[in-house]
Formats: C-alpha cells, sequence, structure tokens
C-alpha cells in the first residue's frame, strides 16, 4: 500500500495525516550526527584528524489517540491503544522497515527496531487523548527508498565490425562493440548493492567480474559456476555487518573466493557505468543487480 504525504507505515500500521492514530511531532527522520576518531595531540594544542562516520539513528514519535466524542471511555479507544501496543513490541534481534512519506518526495524506510513505548494521556470532559511517546534505533543510518531497483549488465565484450580509415593500412581494425550498463543512484550517499551471478546455460565460468568505471570499483570473485547456480555477493551485509552470508554459492559461504582487496561494491550518487565480464568460455552468464536509493543526511 503506497503512503500519503506525512504517512508513516510499521509493520502493518499505517499512521499519520488522516489516519486513526496521527502523530504530534516526529524526528530523526532526516540530518545525522558523526561518531568522530579525533584523538589529542599527544604534545600540543588541538587534536589530530580522524575519520568520521555516521553514527546510528535515533527515531522519535509522539503520537495521538483520539476517544472519539460521544464514545466516552469506549472500546475504540482500547482498541487504537492495542495496535499500537503490538506495533511497537520490542523485536529482540529483528529490524523492521519504517516507512514514511513527505511532500514531493518518494516513499522512504529506514530499518529500525523499538526501543521505548511509553502509555501516556490526558482526561478530558467527555473524552480523553493519548499521547504515547516512541522511540526506535537503526543502527543502520541510511535511508533507502521503499522501491527497489533492478538491472541485468551484459557480458562486455567486443562482437564483430571493422573500421574503415581514409589512409590503407594492411589491417582491419576490430571496431569493439561493447556493451556496459548505466544505473542511476537518485540518493545523497552510496547504494550497496545485491549483485546474483546466475551460471551459464553454456560453456565455462570460473571467475567474475563486476567493474564500476565511473568510481573504478571491482568486484572479482574467482569462482566456478555451473548451470543452474547462482552467485551472490551482498554487499549492503558486508557494510552493515547484517547476519547474512557476504559472498555465497547457492547458500554457502564462498567468502575465501572473493578477490583482494576486499572492498564493498556501491553506486555512487547519480549515474554509474556497469561493466561484467566473465572469466571462461561462456558468453550467456547474467548478472543481476537489485538496489535501492540511499541517503545518509
Amino acid at each position: 500500500m503506497a503512503l500519503s504525504d506525512l504517512q508513516y507505515s510499521y509493520r502493518g500500521l499505517v499512521f499519520g495525516e488522516g489516519c486513526d492514530v496521527m502523530v504530534n511531532n516526529a524526528e530523526g527522520f532526516e540530518g545525522y550526527e558523526v561518531r568522530s576518531a579525533d584523538s589529542d595531540q599527544p604534545r600540543g594544542d588541538g587534536g589530530l584528524r580522524g575519520l568520521d562516520y555516521v553514527a546510528p539513528r535515533s527515531l522519535s514519535f509522539e503520537l495521538s489517540i483520539f476517544e472519539p466524542d460521544g464514545n466516552t471511555y469506549g472500546s475504540l479507544y482500547e482498541e487504537l491503544w492495542a495496535r499500537v501496543r503490538s506495533t511497537f513490541r520490542p523485536s529482540r534481534d529483528t529490524d523492521y522497515p519504517l516507512n514514511f512519506k513527505r511532500p514531493g518526495q518518494p516513499e522512504r524506510m529506514i530499518m529500525c527496531r523499538p526501543v521505548q513505548l511509553i502509555r501516556s494521556e490526558s482526561y478530558r470532559a467527555f473524552n480523553r487523548v493519548g499521547s504515547p511517546p516512541v522511540a526506535l534505533r537503526a543502527v543502520d543510518p541510511r535511508i533507502y527508498s521503499a522501491t527497489r531497483k533492478s538491472g541485468n549488465v551484459p557480458i562486455y565484450a567486443a562482437t564483430g565490425g571493422t573500421v574503415d580509415f581514409a589512409l590503407d593500412y594492411t589491417v582491419d581494425w576490430d571496431a569493439g562493440t561493447r556493451t556496459e550498463l548505466v544505473v542511476e543512484n537518485a540518493g545523497d550517499a552510496n547504494a550497496y548493492p545485491l549483485v546474483r551471478f546466475y551460471g551459464p546455460g553454456s560453456g565455462t565460468c570460473t571467475g567474475v567480474r563486476l567493474t564500476n568505471s565511473t568510481t573504478g570499483q571491482v568486484l572479482d570473485i574467482s569462482a566456478t559456476v555451473t548451470a543452474g547456480q547462482i552467485l551472490t555477493a551482498d554487499m549492503e551485509a558486508a557494510v552493515t555487518g547484517a547476519n547474512r552470508l557476504v559472498i555465497s554459492l547457492d547458500g554457502s559461504s564462498r567468502y575465501g573466493d572473493w578477490e583482494l582487496p576486499r572492498q564493498a561494491f556501491y553506486l555512487a550518487p547519480g549515474s554509474n557505468t556497469l561493466r561484467f565480464e566473465v572469466t571462461g568460455t561462456s558468453t550467456d552468464v547474467v548478472c543481476n543487480l537489485q538496489w535501492r536509493d540511499t541517503w545518509l543526511g
């Protein structure tokens, strides 16, 4: 279900503008806080410059639950509170997507878990109003597009053709038709894709290489992939520490096949030109990318 402006969705509950459960205020959805690796100068004023990294994101709401007029202290209020309580119950070891929609912006999401919920309400002459505060924590501070993008990168290879020059040379020069894919990350931070290499229908595949010609990065994996097998490179897991295999072949870890230097492959903000090459004789290995536009600010 697509959200309307100023609405939120978490674990099945849609709340905010025009909903039974409203929002009085919300914090933490944009902006950032960094953790710094600066250190003090041991024998001088000031400090030594370290790297800055964006800290986990803290999110908070003050919700608003109304008892309808004429339904004094009735059951509807308790039903709404029960839905809120169920939605923001502790999730133990699992993060869930909190989707939100800002006017003029695409629907986006943050992976987070509830860390606080307090029942708070005030009594009036004819009804009551609840203003429960809710706090959530996102260990991954990135904001993602709700829609996942996908694309297949064709194998990069010269295919026929020659170039004619005005002068008469003794050899024909290969025109070198090359095939690459241009993909877009509409966010302002690096997007870390899920990359799948599907085994060949014919020929052999003993290694794959994916190059981002825009940034110079290379994802190089030396692994034999046969027909029907899927080699997976989960770059989001590599940078977030998610409990998933980073490099796997049909569900078995093949991390050691990831060639050095092992730097997580990403799509920079804007356009990225991708090149896919195969070691072996196959010409029909498929390289599929799935990614989300990504923001940090």
